[in-house]
């Protein structure tokens, strides 16, 4: 579970979706390979660096927004619910998300001291390339992570992460679909449980 909420905040668990119609190319497999294994070094050395807990956490939201798609990641968790939002909810949304992967990461750098990453295979699939890693940290069995790379802009981007098999843009969907879901359909009800855990999580450190 700690695995799955640091991946989630660190990455994307979390963290990630589609790109715009039209400016997606298909990224190589050696590309892909070489993207992750770079921010993956770059996460490593934040994580097991000798900063302060809040120079981490900023060090590594700077990354993340470098090597994720996190807007597109926000619009594919909301789903289907974005034709049913109004633009300032949309908008919220979106703040909400990102304050929501910033305060997991912080929170998860304690746990993830002396971890390692290593880059394994690469699997073409369409426009996307799944490239498979490592991750192992002090006193955790080492995990089998997948990491999805698409092209945004010219750019690779990672748009969704496979923890023990499961996506976690699909995972992180299915729960804010069933929040709003067991409240009436309101979109309302999914912003005010994210502000909800952004205040726990904030008190809680």
């Amino acid at each position: 579970m700690y695995f799955r909420r640091f991946i989630l905040g660190a990455a994307a668990s979390v963290p990630v979706l589609a790109l715009m119609a039209g400016a997606a190319q298909a990224v190589t497999t050696d590309q892909a390979k070489s993207f992750i294994s770079d921010s993956g070094n770059k996460l490593v050395a934040i994580v097991n660096g000798s900063g302060s807990e809040s120079q981490k956490a900023g060090q590594l939201r700077g990354l993340v927004n470098q090597i994720v798609a996190v807007d597109q990641v926000g619009d594919y968790v909301l789903g289907r619910y974005n034709n049913v939002a109004t633009p300032a909810q949309k908008q919220q949304f979106q703040t909400l998300f990102h304050q929501l992967l910033s305060y997991n990461i912080t929170y998860q750098i304690k746990a993830y001291q002396g971890v390692t990453f290593t880059v394994n295979s690469a699997t073409q699939q369409g426009n996307d390339v799944l490239v498979d890693t490592t991750v192992t940290a002090p006193q955790k069995a080492p995990a089998d992570v997948g990491w999805v790379v698409e092209d945004d802009a010219g750019q690779p981007k990672i748009i969704d992460v496979i923890v023990a098999g499961t996506s976690l843009r699909i995972t992180t969907r299915n729960d804010y679909a069933g929040v709003i879901t067991d409240n009436g359909g309101q979109v309302s009800a999914l912003l005010s449980a994210m502000q909800s855990q952004i205040s726990k999580i904030s008190a809680a450190q």
